[in-house]
């Protein structure tokens, strides 16, 4: 029934999903970078004609990149909300092909920092647009699937990189990478704007063959009843957004619009502060740190792995199970491996003998990033525009954006500090005691969005 679906009614809107996400896996190469490359930077064979690079010079390697996002989630928001989403969209490789420039020709760490700002930028972007993007082609019935597909790209990236990382040569990875903004920016050209925008823009025949075209159907004479009814739907909410007054503090401050707002803040903060983010940054450090008998390079690809095994049953499962349960148990499975990593690396330091047990941290860390991507790491992505008011869903994704980046910064650039001065089991045990907390306002407070038509407005909203 899946294949049917796939081929016959929603295969342009994953086709389109798919061309999109070239540059959402291509962050996600730039998020992984550092595992295996920060281990290299550090040591006496650094490329690097400036030598090693410091501990706090790495810090800021992992953390420039949040700044930038902070920045490209702002800027992106405002380019998408004026220029609409399709020129956002492709606007998102320009600091994608200078990064990997600067990677390609810096010779000393500000090089890097500048390569890591331009990253965080382009994640910006994805972070803004991307979202926002799925939430306007989507089916309603798909929305969580094809949702669940940002992060899969992004640990495609990650996949890549830490395998690619520790055996290609320096200079070749952004020589390689720098093919892919080309590609995305020549297969996105061929994509329509999203109806949304073009209706926004008074564009009415052109909205109704952009919705045509993510629906897979050929010419009006195909249109069906349900179609007509979608795009009554999207013309009424659009209408009633263009008539309403413009946004003021007023609006925050409605029984939706504050549970909306604490919700996003909430899951993007779970998404920072259970360290998974930083994880995936550090991983290599980590595995160094922990103890194990794996060879770090060999283990960091099948934490990858796992990683992306985790996304793929969120992908499979996601619009049955729904969004509360998915987040619940990703955050009861992630606090529950990151004490176990943590209790392994406190014997460790204590001096017990864990002969025999070299194989647990990567277990613990595997099972961290397989857990978190069912729900931690990607549900916040697509659940922002759902809980939102409709009048608020493009500053309140914007919002929760920001946010994520700042708290990104913050976890990145204090990980590898906390690591060296409360060890790996006292950095991993506070982000294990977020997850404990977090599995409590989930239970509460969060409500269930499987299947919420986005394009109606709430009783309050009308």
């Amino acid at each position: 029934m899946f294949l049917e679906f796939l081929s016959r009614r929603y295969w342009k809107q994953f086709a389109a999903i798919a061309a999109v996400h070239i540059i959402t896996a291509s962050y996600g190469v730039t998020v992984g970078w550092p595992a295996p490359i920060i281990p290299l930077l550090r040591s006496p064979e650094t490329p690097l004609p400036s030598g090693p690079v410091t501990v706090d010079e790495a810090s800021w390697i992992g953390s420039t990149l949040c700044i930038g996002g902070t920045i490209g989630t702002i800027l992106f928001a405002i380019i998408h909300t004026y220029f609409g989403k399709k020129i956002a969209l492709l606007l998102t490789s320009v600091p994608h092909i200078i990064l990997w420039t600067l990677i390609l020709v810096g010779d000393n760490v500000w090089y890097i920092y500048g390569a890591r700002f331009c990253s965080g930028l382009t994640g910006g972007g994805v972070v803004s647009v991307v979202p926002l993007y799925i939430a306007d082609i989507a089916d309603k019935k798909i929305r969580g699937t094809l949702g669940s597909l940002t992060i899969i790209f992004i640990n495609i990236g990650l996949v890549f990189i830490y395998a690619a990382g520790n055996y290609l040569p320096y200079d070749l990875i952004p020589k390689i990478m720098l093919v892919s903004p080309v590609a995305f920016i020549v297969l996105v050209s061929f994509l329509p704007e999203t109806p949304y925008c073009l209706l926004k823009k008074g564009r009415l025949l052109e909205a109704e063959r952009s919705l045509m075209f993510y629906r897979n159907i050929s010419d009006q004479q195909y249109q069906t009843a349900e179609f007509t009814t979608e795009f009554d739907e999207l013309k009424s909410f659009v209408h009633t957004q263009s008539t309403q007054s413009r946004i003021c503090w007023a609006d925050f401050t409605t029984p939706e619009a504050k549970r909306g707002l604490f919700i996003g803040v909430f899951v993007m903060a779970l998404n920072q502060f259970s360290g998974i983010f930083a994880i995936l940054t550090y991983a290599g450090t980590i595995l160094q740190m922990s103890g194990t008998g794996f060879d770090p390079n060999v283990a960091l690809v099948l934490v990858a792995i796992l990683n992306i095994c985790g996304n793929l049953t969120s992908f499979a499962i996601i619009d049955r199970a729904g969004r509360k349960i998915m987040l619940l148990l990703s955050a009861t499975g992630v606090g529950l491996a990151l004490a176990v990593l943590g209790a392994h690396s406190y014997l460790l330091t204590i001096g017990y003998d864990l002969q025999g047990a070299e194989w647990l941290p990567v277990l613990a860390l595997a099972l961290t990033l397989f857990l978190g991507a069912i729900g931690i790491t990607n549900i916040p992505f697509f659940i922002v525009p759902e809980v939102m008011p409709p009048k608020l869903r493009s500053i309140g994704s914007t919002i929760s954006g920001t946010l994520l980046c700042m708290f990104a910064f913050v976890t990145v650039k204090l990980y590898p500090i906390m690591m060296v001065n409360i060890h790996i089991y006292g950095t991993v045990w506070i982000s294990s005691g977020v997850c404990a907390i977090a599995v409590v306002i989930i239970i509460f407070l969060i409500p269930e969005t499987k299947g919420k038509n986005l394009n109606v407005q709430s009783d309050s909203q009308k």
